[in-house]
């Protein structure tokens, strides 16, 4: 199975983000209730992933590593896009379960920030994948970052903004004016998350919780908190 041009179509950064966005329907039937088989190939493209990058994995490599024949594998996943976008999915599942969980653990706004913020760096610094498709396939996810990060930037600045207007004004309606403060806030919140992503050299201190609270209270807070009170 050849995947040179297949591999291409997953550099066009909006046409990959809309497929995240509204998934296709045979992919979230395989994520909804995986059964043991579908896990074990969602673990060995990953693994796989991890090692090689996604241009050089074939779908071959992902059966053998997985320990299931091409059959099953093409069963489920009929072509290496499909298979692409359920592991990506899966991923930006386990985040939002653990930013969620990591929210919910604090009583207030700063402490829920903070949870948050914690959670963050940590699952960006331990991401195999991440990390290792920045050191070798930078050309698969640079462009997704950086000159064609709209979709991502639209995508992750949207989610944003609905946790703030949730932590801000609850179930209030919110006026036209902060709905504009929201959107700006959630695009700063998205870039400077963009940034440490793409730079991970940093002066500022993120070693415990009491860094990661400075921070928040310093510079993240007063972002969403004062333009909100003026309006």
């Amino acid at each position: 199975m050849s995947v040179g041009k297949e591999a291409v179509k997953l550099t066009g950064a909006a046409e990959f983000v809309r497929r995240i966005a509204t998934p296709d329907p045979a992919v979230l039937a395989q994520l909804a209730d995986p059964d043991e088989i579908t896990i074990r190939i969602l673990r060995g493209a990953l693994a796989q992933f991890e090692l090689v990058g996604v241009r050089r994995t074939t779908m071959e490599d992902i059966a053998r590593r997985s320990d299931v024949g091409r059959a099953t594998l093409y069963r489920r996943f009929p072509t290496k896009s499909m298979l692409v976008d359920a592991v990506v999915l899966a991923e930006v599942r386990r985040y939002l379960d653990g930013n969620a969980l990591a929210h919910a653990q604090g009583t207030t706004v700063e402490e829920r920030l903070v949870n948050g913020t914690m959670f963050g760096v940590q699952f960006l610094r331990e991401h195999t994948l991440l990390t290792r498709l920045m050191a070798i396939e930078p050309e698969t996810i640079l462009p997704s970052l950086t000159v064609e990060a709209g979709a991502i930037l639209d995508l992750a600045a949207a989610q944003t903004v609905a946790l703030m207007r949730t932590e801000l004004y609850g179930e209030t309606p919110t006026t036209a004016a902060q709905e504009r403060h929201l959107r700006t806030a959630g695009e700063l919140f998205t870039r400077l998350t963009l940034s440490f992503i793409l730079t991970p050299h940093t002066t500022i201190k993120f070693t415990s919780v009491n860094d990661v609270r400075a921070y928040v209270r310093d510079y993240l807070l007063p972002i969403i908190t004062s333009s909100a009170q003026q309006h």
